[in-house]
């Protein structure tokens, strides 16, 4: 009931003495009578104040009482005017001016009757209300005992609350619901979002639309739910728009638990499907040959023609490592409707079998995409680590063997990086920093101090330049001129200064090995490559 069925009831007759449209559509919650001048404390929000000015000494008493009324969340007041003969016009400019919908009751209608009246439709409509939650939850729960599946939880949902519903996973892979109308950057914008948020439920943004396929035209804001215990991995219902009505919250979050149980129903599925894929896995580390190979391809939906690309990942400290590793590579192929992928976790890690479709062409395209997808979720990661791996693509089945060993080498790169959730791609493997990375950081640091120690003590003591001097003449292939005029110096100075370098290094900068061992030391840091 809200406040202008107030004056749809004839029996006692009201009048409208101030209030606006949005003013009259709150919603009652309660009935209180007072004469108090300053009821706050006794307020809890929603509620129908009636008075009688008891309270009223003066037009000053006004501003008071409705100050006190509107800091209690009261909803509207109405007023008699038996006591005063007339409603003060004092008490009608305070609630214009607060924005408070008040009425004027007439003298023979008694508050006790008005109060039943009230009281007696708000009960009515609260039943009405919870029967209707009712009967939505016993809708959800028999389509789950009937087996519905995610999908289908999401659009009964949809249907109950008139709104478009999806489920998105950790990563904001789309598991259920129209993917026409949440294009793949306000997933992931939205998962984003709800993952660093400080309390779910929340209305959160759609985000941004960065890319062409981003057709939608409903930007709006989203209500966000947890399915499961938030950070359980299960996930997120979104729904759009701002849920306002409490009966649509409670449906909603009833439907997160059910989708939670679902979810459960999924993962053991999944959970069945892996013995299968880790088979195919570790057929392919035996070496086994093509026509060995390409029938299981089959039977786990990958075309056998390739071409095929191998990511692989391994995890410290992450909740479910294969489950978040493997959902952010499949968020990332949402992109790619036409992209098949093979997951499968194992003792070694997770490998991800990718055959390639229309858009997700190469290797390229899918680093750059889960590089985005790595980038936005990071700051999510916290007190865990996942590195990554992903091979060039190889032509045939037989070729899997060393699509796998080079996706693997480059995860074991890629966990030696600062980021938590970090790639490194087959294609930057030929970088000698790269190669450097998988040498111990002791060792780095050692190399690099036998080198360049003379150097820097040098430049310390004597408030010199010789270590950017070297690093220069090496980048500009020691060309002396290029490099002088870098450095803003005459060639005769750059001379000089590389006579001295020789002499504190005991190198030879003529030399080519020489060269390369000093270049490789001014190349290292303490810290792995990035």
């Amino acid at each position: 009931m809200n406040v202008a069925d107030l004056l749809d009831m004839p029996d006692m007759r009201l009048d409208l003495l101030s209030g606006d449209a949005d003013a009259l559509g709150r919603e009652l919650r309660w009935v209180y009578a007072t004469d108090l001048l300053e009821p706050e404390p006794f307020l809890t929000g929603g509620e129908l104040v009636l008075t009688s000015e008891g309270w009223y000494r003066d037009a000053a008493d006004c501003e008071v009482f409705v100050g006190s009324l509107v800091a209690g969340g009261a909803a509207a007041v109405i007023a008699g005017d038996l006591l005063l003969g007339e409603v003060p016009p004092a008490l009608t400019r305070a609630c214009a001016r607060h924005g408070l919908p008040l009425l004027a009751a007439p003298p023979e209608i008694s508050y006790s009757a008005l109060s039943r009246s009230v009281i007696d439709r708000i009960n009515r409509e609260r039943g009405l209300q919870l029967g209707e939650i009712l009967g939505r939850h016993r809708r959800l729960v028999q389509a789950l005992i009937d087996g519905a599946d995610l999908g289908g939880l999401t659009a009964m949902l949809a249907t109950e609350l008139g709104r478009t519903c999806w489920v998105l996973s950790t990563a904001g892979r789309l598991l259920a619901g129209p993917a026409d109308t949440l294009p793949p950057s306000a997933r992931a914008a939205l998962s984003a979002a709800a993952l660093t948020t400080d309390r779910l439920p929340a209305v959160l943004p759609r985000g941004p639309h960065n890319t062409a396929a981003d057709t939608d035209d409903g930007r709006g804001p989203c209500t966000v739910l947890p399915i499961g215990r938030r950070g359980s991995g299960g996930g997120h219902l979104v729904i759009e728009g701002e849920l306002v009505a409490d009966e649509d919250l409670d449906t909603a979050a009833q439907t997160a638990e059910l989708l939670a149980l679902g979810g459960a129903r999924r993962d053991e599925r999944r959970r069945t499907e892996q013995h299968f894929f880790a088979d195919l896995i570790t057929l392919i580390e035996s070496g086994a040959p093509g026509s060995a190979l390409e029938p299981r391809l089959r039977t786990a939906g990958l075309a056998s023609d390739g071409p095929f690309l191998v990511l692989t990942a391994t995890s410290r400290g992450v909740l479910r490592p294969w489950d978040l590793a493997a959902d952010l590579v499949e968020s990332t192929l949402d992109h790619d409707p036409r992209a098949r992928t093979v997951v499968a976790g194992h003792s070694a890690g997770l490998t991800v079998l990718v055959t390639l479709g229309d858009k997700i062409t190469d290797d390229l395209a899918l680093a750059r995409l889960l590089r985005e997808r790595l980038g936005a979720l990071e700051d999510t990661a916290k007190g865990g680590r996942i590195a990554f791996g992903l091979s060039e693509p190889v032509p045939t089945p037989a070729d899997l063997v060393r699509a796998l060993d080079e996706a693997r080498h480059a995860t074991r790169l890629a966990a030696l990086r600062p980021q938590r959730l970090a790639l490194v791609t087959a294609r930057d493997l030929d970088s000698h920093l790269l190669l450097l990375a998988g040498v111990p950081a002791e060792v780095r640091r050692t190399f690099r101090r036998r080198l360049l120690a003379p150097l820097e003590d040098y430049d310390h003591a004597h408030n010199a330049e010789l270590l950017p001097t070297l690093t220069a003449f090496l980048e500009h292939n020691g060309a002396w001129r290029s490099t002088a005029a870098q450095l803003h110096i005459h060639v005769s100075t750059l001379h000089y200064r590389i006579g001295r370098i020789e002499q504190l290094t005991g190198r030879n900068l003529s030399h080519a090995s020489d060269r390369v061992d000093l270049y490789l030391a001014c190349a290292l840091t303490d810290d792995p490559p990035t």
